[in-house]
């Protein structure tokens, strides 16, 4: 048979021999003072983030209850300007119904006056008085 085409299979990479003593990290003792340090940064840092959600739940809130004042005044606004246009109709209506021209139709056809043809007028006789009675 023949001989083989093929190149021949690299070799893999072999890594370096682990040390034979691990290293150890660097390794002290924390003093009282130094613990204490750590855990007032702590306390201060968890305040101040609570503080800074508080605030932005607050602003939230605020926001929230600016929009419902705004949407209350909205609605009163509509309404206001609903019952004006109302007003402004009722007003139109009574202005027609006191022209002179739609009384006197009126007084025609509903109460059946009609216009005279001559006008008498009275002349109120003075009444009499007797003493001692209050004038009125």
């Amino acid at each position: 048979m023949s001989a083989s085409t093929f190149a021949p299979r690299p070799q893999p990479l072999r890594r370096a021999p682990a040390p034979a003593t691990p290293t150890r990290p660097h390794l002290r003792l924390v003093g009282t003072g130094e613990a204490g340090e750590r855990r007032t940064t702590r306390l201060l840092t968890g305040a101040l983030v609570f503080v800074v959600f508080a605030g932005l739940f607050a602003i939230v809130a605020l926001r929230v209850m600016l929009a419902q004042g705004q949407a209350d005044i909205d609605r009163l606004t509509a309404s206001i300007e609903a019952q004006q246009a109302a007003h402004q109709d009722l007003r139109l209506t009574v202005a027609e119904l006191e022209a002179p021209a739609q009384i006197v139709a009126a007084a025609r056809q509903r109460l059946g006056m009609i216009t005279p043809v001559t006008v008498t007028y009275l002349k109120p006789v003075p009444p009499i008085t007797v003493p001692g009675t209050p004038v009125r």
